[in-house]
């Protein structure tokens, strides 16, 4: 239980910031669900997407840095069903949300969950003696 009076009735997890992980680490490779942040540093982009796109999830990423073209092309590269760039956390309302490889089940929240849910049918009835099409 938290020390803080604000958190007494309830239970909260103090969130964790591990440095120094390298992505051969446990950490690296499995999806942790709790306020915990890896940090990775890099150098070099193009290794750093080929070492995060080497684990088996994908749903989500972020990433930090001030060079925006950067950003993009590393969202754009990551296999990832999110990526967020200078933040963390945030799903807009209708977004779509859910991961790459192993990680989660489909795309919830979003227009495109409707396909997941929906299982379109036609039924053609021929209420005449009449073939169809006329003949």
């Amino acid at each position: 239980k938290s020390e803080d009076p604000s958190l007494s009735k309830g239970y909260f997890v103090t969130p964790a910031v591990f440095d120094g992980v390298r992505n051969t680490m446990r950490i690296a490779q499995e999806e942790i669900f709790g306020p915990v942040l890896s940090v990775i540093p890099w150098s070099e982009v193009d290794a750093m997407v080929a070492e995060a796109n080497g684990v088996a999830y994908g749903l989500a990423a972020g990433v930090w840095t001030r060079d925006l073209s950067a950003a993009v092309r590393v969202a754009n590269a990551l296999q990832a069903g999110t990526v967020w760039v200078n933040m963390y956390g945030y799903v807009g309302a209708g977004g779509p949300f859910g991961g790459y490889k192993e990680s989660g089940f489909g795309r919830e929240t979003a227009f495109e969950t409707l396909s997941h849910y929906t299982q379109t049918k036609s039924v053609y009835i021929n209420t005449s003696e009449k073939k169809p099409g006329g003949r």
